[in-house]
């Protein structure tokens, strides 16, 4: 007598248990004899309820809060940038004032004859922004847009920032239109600019030689008020400023002043260059070239 033939799938008996009896037994039996539903019943399942939805609610509270030990971090490093702040101040007004003591020593040792020597060094230190300087000139005042719902194209679109937001490249087009308008000293928020600047932004803020400044941005200019006005409205960065206005609701005013007073920047170190040594023959050549 031959054995049964085996089955194809014989291999494959789980799958074939799920294929042929999708629901569990158990299921089944519980559906074909459902328990009566009594008070104590339901007045249990909604507890559970009440008792995992307010579980769930105490779990998502928890994650939302901002945790302790993060807030502690963030009043340290606030309190730590204001300490270097007010250090870094106090040593700019020590600076300045052994700088004004130097300059008494100098003119003190060179009596007369120095008089025109010092006067020389004060004119380089104003033309380098290292000392402070006073005259007329204008203030040209940028601010972030009020709303955002007025504006319109913006003419830094290929920027990828938020409109209505005043920028480190606006404030490096008004400068160099100032200085190309003829100004003589510019600071911005009270950080004096010289061949050594830098206006940047890190984030969301606008740094000038590294410190941070917050909108608005006053750009100080001493200069011919008249003349800087016609040079600024000339130049590229007039019809600039005025598209930043119009079509991106920044906020721009531009006054005369009859007196500013721009702090110095401090004395800096060239590092690398160095003034150039002229020779008596390169002189002479000089000299004689500019006969012909």
């Amino acid at each position: 007598m031959s054995a049964a033939p085996r089955r194809l799938d014989a291999s494959m008996t789980l799958l074939r248990e799920v294929m042929e009896r999708p629901l569990d037994p158990g299921y089944a039996a519980a559906a074909a004899d459902p328990r009566p539903r009594t008070r104590r019943r339901t007045a249990l399942t909604l507890a559970l309820s009440v008792l995992a939805g307010v579980g769930f609610t105490v779990a998502v509270s928890s994650i939302r809060v901002p945790q302790r030990e993060s807030q502690a971090v963030s009043r340290e490093l606030r309190e730590e940038i204001e300490r270097r702040t007010e250090a870094v101040q106090a040593q700019e007004q020590s600076n300045a004032a052994l700088a004004a003591a130097n300059s008494r020593a100098q003119q003190d040792l060179l009596g007369t004859r120095g008089a025109a020597l010092s006067r020389q060094v004060r004119e380089l230190g104003a033309l380098a922004g290292e000392v402070a300087v006073t005259g007329k000139g204008l203030t040209v005042t940028l601010d972030d847009a009020q709303g955002r719902d007025e504006v319109g194209g913006d003419p830094r679109a290929d920027t990828g920032y938020d409109e209505g937001v005043v920028l480190d490249a606006d404030l490096q087009v008004v400068v160099n239109g100032l200085w190309s308008a003829g100004a003589e000293a510019i600071s911005i928020n009270g950080e004096r600019l010289t061949a050594l600047s830098a206006i940047r932004s890190a984030g969301e803020a606008i740094l000038v030689d590294f410190r941070p400044l917050v909108p608005p941005y006053v750009v100080s200019v001493i200069g011919d008020p008249a003349g800087l006005q016609t040079g600024f409205a000339d130049g590229d960065a007039g019809p600039y400023v005025q598209s930043l206005r119009d079509n991106n609701g920044i906020r721009v005013d531009i006054a005369e002043s009859g007196s500013l007073t721009l702090p110095g920047a401090g004395q800096f170190v060239l590092r690398q260059a160095e003034p150039v040594e002229e020779s008596p023959g390169t002189q002479e050549s000089t000299d004689s070239g500019g006969h012909t």
